[in-house]
């Protein structure tokens, strides 16, 4: 029985550094970890504000009205009746009034 106390008494201290010293290790990649995270939160952040900026240009461009002011810098012009070709010899619904 003195021979188990006597291991006991040696091993206890030995585990409770052991434990100890791993803490220590764990605490601090837990620390760069939480670190890296808040890098990657800030990232993740400054992607979404560039693509919501991103989204609203290409509606901004994609607006009729740009896209009419766009042709007309081109030299596009609005269509007259004379300027309508149809290919077939039927009136289309739309123009048969």
């Amino acid at each position: 029985m003195k021979h188990i106390g006597k291991i006991i008494g040696i091993m206890l201290p030995i585990a409770a550094l052991t434990m100890i010293v791993l803490q220590v290790v764990v605490s601090n990649e837990l620390a760069g970890l939480g670190k890296r995270l808040g890098e990657l939160d800030r990232e993740v952040r400054v992607q979404a504000d560039i693509n919501e900026a991103l989204k609203t240009e290409v509606a901004s461009a994609s607006s009729l009205l740009t896209l009419r002011e766009r042709a007309e810098s081109l030299g596009f012009v609005e269509p007259t009746s004379k300027q309508i070709m149809n290919l077939t010899l039927e009136v289309p619904v739309a123009l048969g009034l």
